[in-house]
């Protein structure tokens, strides 16, 4: 185990996030209210503005003293993993939004996206096509 996560509660272990577009209208939203109407399921907007879909789903290798207990044989993602950025060794990191159901959802779109406040990132292929012309 990794010296930089002695006493965490091993919460990258417990979801799997992953990116999903940005929502650019009302009718996006709706799709993100359907996903938010699955239990143990959230959407949360990070600090860069990046929109992703979370499962809150524990790692089947995870132990009840929340380290791994096939560390050696872990999947290159775990490998990957820069503690240093995680959430319990960053106490600056804080994500933007989180959406746990269609009221926050519905909050969200009334205080934000309908006075003009949403962020909407630009697609690396878009930059990449205004590059070449």
């Amino acid at each position: 185990m990794n010296k930089g996560c002695e006493g965490c509660d091993a919460k990258c272990c417990k979801h799997v996030a992953i990116e999903i577009d940005n929502p650019e209208s009302l009718e996006d939203f709706e799709d993100i209210k359907w996903y938010v109407c699955h239990k143990n399921v959230n959407v949360f907007v990070d600090e860069d503005y990046q929109w992703n879909l979370e499962f809150l789903t524990p790692c089947e290798h995870l132990g009840e003293d929340n380290k791994c207990k096939s560390y050696e044989f872990r999947p290159q993602i775990c490998r990957d993993y820069d503690n240093e950025d995680c959430t319990f060794n960053n106490k600056d990191y804080v994500e933007k939004y989180i959406f746990k159901n269609i009221q926050d959802i519905e909050d969200y779109i009334q205080n934000v996206f309908e006075k003009g406040e949403h962020v909407v990132l630009e697609c690396e292929d878009e930059e990449e096509e205004e590059d070449e012309i």
